[in-house]
């Protein structure tokens, strides 16, 4: 693979020669995932030129003016406050106030952090989401993404899906400022048209006193599949609560 000398203002590539600088081959363009047309290579697609002049020159696409994109081929196709940082990085579907770094990255939640450096768009990615959410009893309680009513962890039905959810908890009674803390893994599916847990392995509680909180996570399939996250605190208690996911995600489609 021949290294990048310059990418231009049209986003013509231009690569690194023994003396100097070659347009390079096909192959050469296409490594990178690049777009080779009339035997040159384009960082990006230039016949379809973004609508704005932000980001123009790297071909980056912006659904609106408060979206931000920095390096070559990002698209934020929908939502607000979102942010590409990398190369054909996807922000879109229920995505707002979420960041997509690296290459091929996909955002497609509220708040959602992802990394990937996957050569196959829309394959794989790391990503990390916060819950957050109030109890005052000892009622299974849903919370959300940054508590924000409505905005789960939905699941894109277009893909056969595997999730690996590394989960930390942190709980705080504002009646006591006594804690309750928790850690875990689940994994789950998405096979068939249908989600479903494979397996949970729940950590040991690390808490003040004898506080009887808990944690639960379920499956949710009625067309718009998402995984439901659920608190348990005690009655009388004011108790709130954050819970981080990092998920590991690799699908087909």
């Amino acid at each position: 693979m021949k290294k990048i000398d310059s990418i231009d203002s049209d986003g013509k590539v231009l690569f690194v020669a023994e003396k100097g600088t070659t347009v390079g081959t096909k192959e050469d363009c296409l490594s990178y995932g690049f777009n080779y047309r009339n035997s040159v290579c384009y960082a990006y697609n230039t016949t379809t030129k973004p609508s704005g002049d932000k980001n123009k020159p790297k071909g980056n696409i912006l659904a609106s003016s408060g979206n931000y994109a920095l390096g070559i081929g990002n698209k934020i196709i929908s939502g607000v406050n979102n942010v590409a940082l990398g190369f054909k990085n996807l922000i879109h579907q229920n995505a707002d106030n979420a960041i997509a770094i690296g290459k091929n990255a996909y955002a497609e939640n509220f708040g959602e952090l992802v990394y990937s450096s996957s050569k196959i768009p829309n394959r794989a990615k790391l990503s990390i989401q916060q819950f957050d959410g109030i109890t005052t009893n000892q009622l299974p309680t849903e919370i959300f993404l940054g508590g924000h009513s409505g905005s789960r962890l939905y699941i894109n039905e277009d893909y056969e899906s595997s999730f690996m959810v590394q989960y930390t908890v942190s709980a705080l009674n504002a009646n006591s400022n006594q804690i309750w803390c928790n850690y875990g893994n689940f994994a789950y599916k998405y096979a068939n048209n249908a989600l479903s847990e494979v397996g949970h392995a729940k950590g040991t509680s690390i808490r003040d006193s004898n506080l009887d909180y808990d944690i639960e996570f379920a499956p949710h399939n009625n067309g718009n599949d998402y995984i439901e996250l659920k608190v348990e605190g005690e009655s009388g208690h004011t108790v709130y609560w954050t819970v981080v996911l990092q998920i590991t995600e690799v699908r087909y489609g």
